[in-house]
């Protein structure tokens, strides 16, 4: 059985290499989004701040989706 912490830190690790990797944002947001998914592993509660990144990047694919579509 898979523990739900690796579950989100796995999805926060690719959502992350997602958005930095293919998105055509302003490289002061992907600074941001990488530093705070470094932050989320020195941190004692950075499994809700990994949790939040994921779900947060999840909308912002979903939002981008939405307007490439006619």
């Amino acid at each position: 059985m898979i523990p739900y912490g690796l579950i989100a830190l796995i999805a926060a690790i690719a959502l992350v290499g997602v958005f930095v990797f293919v998105t055509k944002t302003p490289l002061w947001s992907k600074s941001l989004v990488v530093i705070l998914l470094g932050v989320s592993f020195a941190w004692r509660y950075g499994f809700l701040l990994q949790a939040a990144l994921a779900v947060c990047l999840s909308l912002y694919f979903t939002y981008l989706k939405s307007r490439a579509e006619p």
